[in-house]
């Protein structure tokens, strides 16, 4: 990269409201594409900021930033996300990126697309950064922003705050009931109530989000003040009722379903790998258990059991194989640096290509997550597709049985569905080819090791 080349990069990820800055030591790997929908610009700017971040698809990358366009010709992200995708392009298209910084620089002039990129990018720092830092940003250039509004307001602009507002003012009010309730001292409305709050904040940085104007005295649950409170803490308050009484009616296992999904949840922040085994672990049996329940959710308990299993097949397979995991790692993110943290959630999500792994104890994990993928697969064809085929892969499957798990277009009903389909698809031609000549040279390496 030459020199007005990083110029240029520079210019796009780190001006004032850039969706390309992170925070030092921000692994981009688990950053998850929101929903899509094609009405909102700055889904497209989002999704297309997403993929860069990741060096994911530039294609994938480039149809986000068109939609981004159409919607709002503009949008400051989107032409900031355009001058990026030029830089990345191979080779790099330079002449491109600059008038994709001469159109960013001339919109930056105009209050209200300046105003716009600010508000989506106060978004972005708050539902995707997600940093205590991040969320405290943001909710201040809401509160600066919006204060200032014109008698006539960017709907979109209160549209965003709505859903972090929205979210704030109904986590009080939770919290109030929930006082209300743990004064009864009844054991039922107890678990209801820790169970509520677990689940919250297992979902939502729940903590970060009330401390803004939060009285804590008056809110103090139990002695504890709600900063003292996380989902673990919630956990354990619901595991130690139901060891006192056992007989406390759970017939759907929501209880099981909350508590695994707060281990999981835990392990996937924790590097320490004996505490990670041991949280997975526990995340396991509780997943388990909400399985056996009769009315349940199929979906949402083989989804977290599939998942769990593959991060526990992700450290063992990097502790035995340590060279060859990197080497998965590097291919699709260069040599970039990355934690174990980073390697194991790569090795649990990403489609990577590997060997088929022949280790009996690994094996067993990735077939018990086969059977819980492919009961999900029954409600959401293209849901973890990836995923799957990365399973089916190390597990040795032929080439036939591998291409009949991926679903027709004419079953799909949305675009992308079918676009999330062709991806994967061409992806796993892409590593099924790479693997045939893996082990054509073996074989060629073999003869002439006989002939000689």
């Amino acid at each position: 990269m030459n020199q007005d080349t990083m110029s240029l990069d520079d210019y796009f990820r780190n001006w004032e409201f850039s969706l390309f800055k992170t925070p030092p030591g921000f692994d981009v790997i688990h950053i998850r594409r929101m929903v899509f929908e094609e009405k909102y610009s700055e889904h497209g700017n989002y999704g297309a900021a997403t993929v860069l971040l990741q060096n994911g698809d530039l294609d994938e990358a480039w149809n986000c930033i068109n939609i981004a366009l159409k919607i709002d010709p503009n949008s400051v992200h989107a032409w900031c996300n355009k001058g990026v995708y030029y830089l990345k392009s191979s080779p790099p298209q330079e002449n491109e990126a600059r008038l994709a910084r001469d159109k960013m620089e001339e919109f930056l002039q105009q209050e209200e697309a300046r105003k716009t990129a600010a508000i989506e990018y106060a978004y972005w720092q708050y539902h995707t950064i997600r940093t205590a830092q991040a969320k405290e940003e943001a909710l201040k250039l809401f509160d600066r922003l919006l204060s200032n509004e014109s008698t006539e307001p960017v709907i979109k602009h209160h549209y965003l705050y709505m859903k972090v507002e929205f979210q704030r003012s109904v986590l009080r009010k939770v919290f109030q009931q929930a006082l209300v309730l743990l004064k009864t001292n009844s054991p039922d409305y107890e678990v209801a109530v820790w169970h509520n709050l677990a689940f919250l904040l297992t979902e939502k940085s729940c903590c970060d989000l009330i401390r803004h104007g939060f009285d804590e005295e008056r809110f103090a649950i139990d002695v504890h003040r709600i900063s003292e409170i996380d989902r673990m803490f919630c956990v354990d308050k619901i595991i130690n009722i139901l060891k006192q009484h056992p007989t406390l009616m759970d017939p759907r296992n929501q209880l099981f379903a909350t508590i695994a999904k707060a281990y999981h949840k835990k392990a996937r922040e924790t590097d320490n790998y004996i505490e990670r085994w041991e949280l997975l672990e526990k995340a396991l049996e509780y997943g388990e258990k909400y399985l056996e329940a009769k009315d349940k959710s199929p979906c949402f308990g083989s989804q977290v059991s599939s998942d769990i299993l593959l991060q526990m097949w992700a450290m063992k397979y990097s502790e035995a194989e340590p060279e060859k995991a990197w080497s998965a790692y590097r291919e699709i993110f260069g040599n970039q640096g990355g934690s174990k943290l980073t390697l194991w959630r790569f090795l649990s999500y990403e489609f990577h290509s590997m060997e088929v792994d022949s280790d009996p104890g690994r094996r067993a994990l990735l077939e018990k997550a086969e059977l819980h993928l492919e009961n999900y697969r029954r409600e959401n064809p293209c849901m973890f597709l990836s995923r799957f085929v990365t399973v089916k892969l190390l597990l040795g499957y032929p080439t036939e049985k591998i291409e009949a798990v991926f679903p027709k277009l004419d079953e799909l009903e949305r675009n992308e569905q079918r676009a999330a389909m062709l991806t994967t698809y061409g992806r796993f031609c892409e590593i099924n080819n790479s693997i045939k000549k893996l082990f054509r040279n073996i074989n060629r390496c073999h003869l002439m090791t006989r002939r000689k």
